[in-house]
């Protein structure tokens, strides 16, 4: 039985009246040999996003296909349930505030995933874009992570994925429980969990702009907020990648932990500090990782500077 869309393009939004626009124009310029829906999930926004989908649906109402709340539910939850609504082989990744600027995209991108049925999914280079300036911060993934199949420890120590970059297969979605729901970070560890199943492709073209502005959610989170944020999703993952990630994992929550004893200390919040470092070496003893190895986490330490990763939605 054939599906009904080749690629369903999936678009979370909250509040992006100033963006959405463009950003459904950048999916319909697309040039592609096959169809594709648009799948729109709107987290009940205040600010005049839901009446901008409305306008488009009725312009567009065999392609575009509105999800709408009677009340906020959360980035995750919005992201989650509205996954369930994709039916196309593949599924692209897009968010309200950013938009695709190649026209050949998902051409590009589907012809890859046809041509290598054992990747995971694709991801591409991505301009970061100041808003409202509209200076380009520079094109991400940065040169280390701009290659095709990289080393799994790789995505355990950073999320140099950009969400509107990837297009992933449709039938190896993990189940999304509410658990992964309630997660301060969504787009990170769906990378990880499709990554178990088959290799990571790239296209080294940069072809979406992600907006850098003082609305992003995760950018203007203060680092303790972070810390737990990614300290949740390295648990969670932690109970569900195969058993080779598992170390990977452990040294990820460690390297978390060290940093929490640092910025405690730098703070000079002694109490802080005390109950940091006393957890970092319980830590240390339950996962029966050496602490003063403490050489091996270095690279994990160094990612986690929380200058850049994973956004949620809003």
């Amino acid at each position: 039985m054939s599906l009904p869309h080749k690629l369903s393009v999936h678009i979370v939004t909250y509040n992006h009246a100033r963006f959405i626009s463009q950003t459904l124009d950048s999916v319909l310029m697309q040039r592609a040999p096959f169809d594709f829906e648009i799948v729109v999930a709107d987290d009940c926004s205040t600010d005049g996003t839901t009446e901008i989908l409305r306008q488009y649906h009725q312009r567009w109402p065999a392609k575009i296909k509105p999800l709408f709340r009677d009340k906020n539910v959360g980035p995750g939850q919005n992201f989650g349930d509205s996954l369930e609504h994709c039916r196309g082989e593949y599924v692209a990744c897009l968010e309200g505030d950013d938009y695709w600027t190649d026209p050949d995209k998902i051409r590009l991108q589907v012809e890859y995933l046809d041509q290598n049925p054992d990747c995971a999914f694709v991801h591409h280079a991505v301009d970061h874009i100041s808003w409202p300036g509209g200076e380009n911060l520079g094109t991400f993934p940065t040169r280390p992570f701009r290659k095709e199949r990289p080393d799994s420890r790789t995505l355990t120590m950073v999320n140099f994925i950009q969400t509107c970059s990837v297009m992933f297969r449709r039938k190896w979605l993990p189940p999304l429980d509410e658990h992964y729901r309630n997660l301060k970070l969504g787009d990170w560890p769906l990378f990880v969990l499709l990554s178990q199943r088959g290799w990571i492709g790239f296209i080294d073209r940069a072809m979406a702009h992600y907006r850098i502005h003082r609305h992003n959610n995760w950018n203007n989170r203060p680092s303790d907020y972070k810390i737990r944020a990614m300290e949740g999703m390295a648990y969670y993952l932690l109970d569900r990648v195969n058993q080779d990630s598992k170390d990977y994992w452990k040294d990820t929550i460690l390297a978390l932990a060290f940093k929490d004893f640092v910025l405690s200390v730098k703070s000079l919040a002694l109490r802080k500090s005390f109950v940091n470092v006393r957890r970092f070496v319980g830590q240390s003893m339950e996962f029966k990782r050496p602490f003063w190895l403490f050489d091996s986490l270095w690279p994990y330490y160094r990612a986690n500077s929380f200058a850049r990763y994973a956004r949620s939605g809003n």
